[in-house]
């Protein structure tokens, strides 16, 4: 498994495999194919040349050089200018990228503007790249095309010479010219090839690497034991990752699991205990020591044998993109019924049974998604099947709800009979029951006991086990009713207690967070309100007194001033081109004090402690756009492709670019018939044909050649330099404008499969390129070729209008073998890459959960699958390749017959003297040079026809309109939140689940200032709740109401400023900790910032790291610890002081240490007397909660507080049931 902490095991590793594989199957295929064809023509029309006229082709062979090395010269400046811009663009796609992964996060702090004006930013870079590219590359095709000018006009001169001095004759000079001109074009298109063959070897050298690497490790040598009692023993073993050696994991570990004896392993983050699995499967070896089965080292067992019988299960169980019946089989020869008795007894059978193909239904990537517990109940399916003698458990229910987890624990259970098992434990509550318990302590044992004898010994296990209740046990007081005033000595009593056995110094010693005796008395008065209110019962209080009638004066010298929160735009943005980002005019700010009594960041409006009008408010924009009324339908899929004059709307902007873009285009394709007239000027010069002076009509026409191939240079550059400024631009703000279109779409469209992150950011990548290639760069072609074609056919005309006819009427034919060509050129794999998608499909799942694939021997297996996608993509490559080389043959017969065929209407023209042998000879070079212009632009036709969908997709996304609006500026902006939520009579379901109702006839009321608890089974609908509040997506049906106001008629930007949002998977930018705190409020003080760190128990780890809060964190906080992340994430909703808090199951997935200090944060933060709705797993604030709500189904079915609801005895109760009490069991929810 060294194999993959090199390597790496996320799929990257597998994308790169495929793509080495299909570079080299690019080198060896039909690279070799053109490599050949190219050759030839050099060999052959070398041959040719010196056959005719050695002198000319020596010549010829010579200024190659010159004409090489200004294509060389540029190309070296390309290839760097390349590097550097898709540097440039990479930072701007990782914000576009992590903008697009966070959407929620990004709306949910309105922040969309910023993420704008960051992606236009970065794009800057980009583009003063790409207008450096369009320089060099027009300089450097201009000198090439020069000096290939000036070179024939030098053969040409040199031609007269020989003819003059009777050396050779004028057809043999032309034909030696045009031979080795054809021999040196073979040459530089067969150069092209060098680099895939050189891509190819390198691709080649990696792969093979990899093989060597992965079979040299690979040894089935080995014994097996006739019978397995299950007795495993670590006798001092060491170890440490070959990827991180220097880092010990284990030293000198020992421990005995008896056979059939249940083992649980625990410990703090880092005490080397998720080690022993992959130590026990061997998919690493001790440095030092050893392990024994059985008294045997299982060094001298056969690996396969071994892994054959043990029983692995994951919290994050691997399934393939196959049926459930292969998953459970996983590789084993099994009949169905041993499988279906498997299923039963993991308690798998009855959901699986339930779905419309049963055990044949896909799951994974490519099917349908399970729920955590159910694919759980199928990896225990898949370990009852391979009937171990041995059972590794790794915290196989952390992320479970209580429902889903019960019963599969109840699975479990069963699973673990008279099996050998060994548990690793997060959460010490569910291990009590087991036989043994271990605690490690930097890769040492250090106590191993019973669950009671542990307690007894008061040791580093009891020290766990009293933090973990810790997180069950919060210190917030409720918000009392009328019934329930108690003394303002008792509150002085119980907060005076509360500060005081605080464990966190941090919070103890912050005096932001020591209330005063005013405080106190505000606080009991707000108490006074009958928390089950209806908001319309209660006005928004008057600035000038409390509720309770108690004057704002009395207590104003005990408050500090609040923070006024603005938007995360503060400072006016630079003079970028403004596309869908509007300045917006901001107030100013009031810096706090942080040494005052109380955080203003835990406080409501000093004015009035209902009122958040200052603190929370919003400008209007000075835009005041009437929204229309929108379809309930989603925007149509199949657009027609954009019009020409849509593409050029895009660029109006730069038409000066445009214009002289246009003239060098022109200019330059006008020279291709020039030139080919000239050149039969002087071939008729050579055989004195209506002239007397030969030598002095040649040297007048190789001067005019020559200044066509000096002014060619200027030219060149007018014609790249300005349409590559036109194109940049123009990608530029395609980009911007894709990029502000999706962020006003709403969450429901990132949802839909074909909207994720990863296909959004190739988009912004490369569809915008599509556009620039399918207007501006063929734009500029189209216009040099158009000039040649129709200077060709004047000229034609003027010389005999009958062979220009002849030659038209060839057009059809020239395009459609140009056309075939071009297909033939795209490449044999162009046509399989989905199925090689797919096929990569199958490696990706193995490699992403490669340690089940290893533990369960399913490697067979997938390369069985493998292989079969394989065989269809060889089979599919024969049948297209076949198809495209008869094409291209064919497009080759056309073009030389139309050839052949204006060279004989030619001669019969001249044989029946229609028209002279001087005519005659300038009409065909004339049309055989322009031919390839007339055929170029209808060979560009298949890349255009490719990417139309690319055209299609962008306009699609520009031109949506999304169902809930961000940019509405006619909602409402009330001056104060109350924070009162209503649910009315919601039906829901998921944009890309419209057949499941999520919802259904649901109410619920929370008052202002109400802290809620929301509990349920798995799927009930617990955080589709908060979604709605966010309006992350609009009910069904039904109303959900703020303040008695419908969501739907707020200002969708200002609604989410007032809400607080914090997640279970915390949301952490790939940026320093400073900028991810303050990506609430963008002009915070850096002693705002440190109050936020310091309530959110944040302040003393950041302050240990050696940047401080100037410490980068990797893309996705991959730096930091799960709840080092979360106590980032509540500093954020700490600054942001909103008036309504979210919190979404946020120290569910935590362990018990870190989770401890992450509840004391939680419960700091929803002290400050703010509404707030908790969507909970835990136990961890249910008996201190104003109200708790229950829901299944969608439904909320008891409701109440904690004691009256275990009154109850209802679900609530069988919820709350301890989570490894064996016997218990008897209740489930169906």
């Amino acid at each position: 498994m060294s194999f993959f902490d090199t390597y790496g095991n996320n799929g990257d590793i597998v994308s790169q495999v495929l793509s080495d594989v299909l570079l080299i199957q690019s080198a060896i295929s039909e690279k070799v194919g053109n490599y050949i064809h190219n050759m030839a023509t050099f060999v052959g029309g070398l041959i040719v040349g010196l056959l005719n006229c050695w002198q000319i082709a020596l010549l010829t062979l010579a200024t190659g050089p010159l004409i090489v090395a200004a294509g060389g010269i540029s190309n070296i400046f390309l290839h760097r200018l390349a590097e550097n811009i898709q540097d440039a663009y990479s930072e701007a796609a990782s914000i576009g990228e992590q903008a697009i992964s966070y959407i929620r996060t990004l709306y949910a702090f309105t922040n969309e503007t910023l993420a704008k004006y960051s992606y236009a930013t970065s794009l800057q870079a980009t583009l003063r790249y790409g207008i450096l590219i369009s320089l060099v590359q027009g300089i450097g095709l201009g000198f090439t095309y020069g000096l290939a000018i000036c070179s024939c006009a030098l053969q040409l001169w040199v031609g007269r010479h020989l003819i003059h001095r009777g050396k050779a004759d004028g057809g043999e000079v032309v034909v030696a010219l045009f031979s080795v001109i054809l021999s040196g074009l073979g040459l530089n298109q067969a150069a092209t090839n060098f680099y895939s063959f050189d891509q190819g070897r390198i691709a080649a050298y990696r792969l093979y690497e990899m093989i060597s690497r992965s079979t040299s490790s690979t040894n089935q040598e080995g014994t097996t034991l006739p019978q397995v009692q299950g007795n495993i023993e670590f006798r001092n073993v060491y170890f440490s990752y070959l990827s991180r050696p220097e880092i010990p994991i284990l030293s000198g570990f020992f421990l005995t699991v008896p056979a059939r004896k249940t083992v649980a392993l625990v410990g703090r983050n880092g005490s080397g205990k998720s080690s022993i699995i992959p130590l026990m499967e061997r998919f690493y070896d001790p440095t030092l020591g050893e392990v024994l089965l059985d008294g045997e080292n299982i060094k001298n067992l056969k690996v396969e044998w071994l892994r054959s019988q043990i029983g692995l299960v994951t919290q994050e169980p691997a399934l393939l993109s196959l049926s459930i019946r292969e998953n459970i089989a996983y590789g084993r020869s099994a009949t169905f019924d041993q499988i279906e008795e498997a299923a039963k007894t993991a308690h798998a059978h009855g959901f699986i049974s339930s779905l419309e193909k049963g055990y044949e239904t896909q799951v994974g990537r490519a099917g349908l998604a399970l729920t955590d517990e159910q694919k759980i109940k199928i990896s225990i399916a898949r370990a009852v099947l391979s009937n171990p003698s041995i059972l590794l458990l790794d915290e196989v229910t952390g992320g479970l709800d209580f429902e889903a987890e019960k019963a599969v624990q109840e699975a479990l259970d069963v699973l673990m009979l008279g099996r050998s098992t060994i548990i690793i434990a997060r959460r010490l509550c569910l291990i009590k029951n087991a036989d043994y318990i271990a605690v490690m302590e930097e890769g040492h044992l250090v106590e191993m006991g019973t669950h009671d004898e542990l307690l007894n010994l008061d040791g580093l296990y009891a020290e766990l086990l009293r933090c973990e209740e810790a997180t069950k046990l919060p210190k917030r007081m409720p918000t009392k009713n009328s019934r329930e005033h108690k003394s303002l000595q008792s509150e002085d009593a119980l907060v005076s207690q509360y500060f005081q056995e605080s464990s966190s110094p941090k919070m103890a010693k912050s005096p932001s967070l020591q209330r005063t005796h005013g405080m106190l008395q505000f606080w009991r008065s707000d108490a006074n309100r009958n928390s089950h209110d209806s908001p319309k019962d209660l006005s928004p209080p008057s600035e000038q007194t409390m509720d309770n009638g108690i004057p704002m004066v009395a207590i104003e010298t005990e408050r500090t001033p609040s923070i006024k929160r603005q938007n995360s735009f503060e400072m006016k943005l630079p003079d970028l081109p403004k596309v869908d980002v509007h300045p917006i005019q901001r107030q100013s700010s009031k810096n706090s004090e942080p040494d005052s009594p109380i955080s203003p960041l835990l406080t409501s409006d000093p004015k009035n402690e209902r009122s958040h009008s200052q603190t929370f408010s919003r400008p209007q924009s000075e835009q005041d756009d009437t929204s229309s009324e929108r379809s309930e339908l989603d925007e149509v899929q199949h657009q027609k492709p954009p019009s020409f004059w849509r593409l050029a709307t895009l660029s109006i902007a730069e038409w000066p670019y445009a214009l002289l873009g246009t003239i060098g285009a022109a200019i330059f394709g006008s020279f291709n018939p020039l030139l080919a007239y000239t050149i039969a000027l002087i071939v008729s010069a050579y055989y004195q044909i209506e002239i007397r002076d030969m030598r002095h009509e040649v040297n007048r026409w190789c001067l005019f050649i020559v200044g066509m191939g000096v002014i060619t240079v200027l030219v060149n550059w007018l014609q790249h330099f300005y349409f590559g400024i036109m194109g940049e631009k123009m990608t530029e703000r395609i980009r911007r404008m894709m990029f502000s279109a999706m962020l006003r779409n709403e969450v429901g469209w990132f949802d839909k499969d074909e909207n994720n992150a990863d296909t959004l950011s190739m988009r912004l990548a490369n569809d915008a390129t599509f556009v620039r290639a399918a207007f501006s760069n063929r734009l500029s072609i189209f216009i040099q070729d158009t000039a040649a074609v129709s200077v060709a056919l004047l000229i034609g005309m003027l010389l005999g209008w009958r062979v220009a006819l002849v030659a038209l009427a060839t057009l059809p034919v020239l395009v459609i073998s140009a056309i075939a060509q071009k297909l033939w050129l795209a490449g044999f794999s162009k046509g399989i890459q989905e199925m090689h998608r797919k096929a990569s499909l199958v490696l990706e799942d193995a490699v992403r959960n490669i340690y089940t694939v290893v533990a369960f021997c399913a490697g067979d297996k997938i390369m069985e699958l493998y292989r079969l996608h394989l065989g269809k993509i060889l089979k599919q490559s024969l049948v297209q390749g076949l198809a495209i080389g008869f094409g291209f043959g064919l497009s080759q017969f056309l073009l030389f017959a139309c050839n052949a065929l204006l060279l004989w209407y030619t001669a019969i023209s001249v044989d029946r003297q229609r028209l002279t042998i001087a005519t005659g000879l300038k009409e065909y070079i004339l049309f055989s040079f322009a031919s390839f212009a007339l055929v170029e632009p209808f060979g560009l036709a298949p890349y255009i026809l490719k990417r139309r969908k690319s055209l299609t997709s962008v306009f699609e996304i520009i031109d949506r309109e999304p169902k809930i609006d961000p940019d509405d500026t006619t909602g409402l902006k009330p001056p104060n939140v109350y924070g009162s939520i209503e649910f009315k009579s919601v039906d829901f379901s998921y944009p890309v689940r419209p057949d499941i109702l999520v919802l259904s006839n649901f109410n619920l009321k929370v008052s202002g200032g109400q802290t809620l608890a929301v509990v349920g089974v798995s799927g009930s609908g617990k955080s589709t709740i908060i979604s709605l509040i966010e309006r992350f997506y609009d009910p069904v049906s039904g109303q959900v109401l703020l303040d008695g106001r419908d969501l739907k008629s707020f200002n969708l930007r200002w609604l989410r400023s007032h809400m607080g949002l914090i997640q279970q998977d915390p949301v952490i930018f790939s940026t320093t900790i400073r900028e991810n705190i303050i990506y609430a409020r963008h002009i915070a003080t850096e002693a705002e910032i440190k109050e936020a760190a310091r309530i959110a128990n944040a302040h003393h780890f950041i302050s240990s790291l050696p940047h401080g809060y100037d410490t980068h964190v990797g893309m996705r906080g991959v730096d930091l610890t799960p709840g080092q992340k979360q106590r980032i994430a509540i500093a954020r909703v700490v600054l942001k002081n909103a008036p309504i808090l979210l919190l979404d199951e946020a120290s569910s997935a935590i362990e018990s240490e870190s989770s401890r200090v992450v509840q004391e944060a939680l419960d700091t933060l929803v002290m400050g007397n703010k509404t707030t709705i908790l969507i909970a797993h835990r136990a961890a604030m249910m008996k201190h909660v104003d109200n708790i709500v229950v829901l299944n189904g969608g439904r909320i079915v008891e409701q109440g507080t904690h004691d009256s609801l275990m009154d109850q005895n209802g679900l609530y109760v069988r919820l709350m049931q301890p989570h490894f009490g064996k016997g218990l069991r008897q209740h489930r929810l169906v």
